[in-house]
C-alpha cells in the first residue's frame, strides 16, 4: 500500500516536470513570436518570458513534455 502511494507521487512529479516542459517551449516560442510586433513598454514582460521560459527548459529539459505527452 506505501509503495502504491510513493508510485503515485512520483507520477505526479514526472508528470508535473513534463508539464513545465512544455509550457517552457510554448512560452519561449510565444516570446519569439511577439518580439516584433509588440512596444517599448511590453518589451521588458517578454524578456522576462524568455528568460522563465529558458529556466523552465534548463531545468525540465526540451523533450521531456513532447515525449510524455506524445507530441
Amino acid at each position: 500500500m506505501l509503495l502504491e502511494y510513493f508510485d503515485q507521487v512520483k507520477d505526479g512529479i514526472e508528470f508535473l516536470y513534463a508539464l513545465g516542459s512544455l509550457l517552457g517551449l510554448f512560452g519561449l516560442l510565444y516570446a519569439i513570436a511577439w518580439w516584433g510586433f509588440t512596444s517599448k513598454k511590453n518589451l521588458q514582460k517578454l524578456f522576462t518570458l524568455i528568460v522563465a521560459s529558458a529556466i523552465l527548459l534548463g531545468i525540465c529539459g526540451l523533450y521531456t513534455g513532447i515525449k510524455y505527452f506524445r507530441i
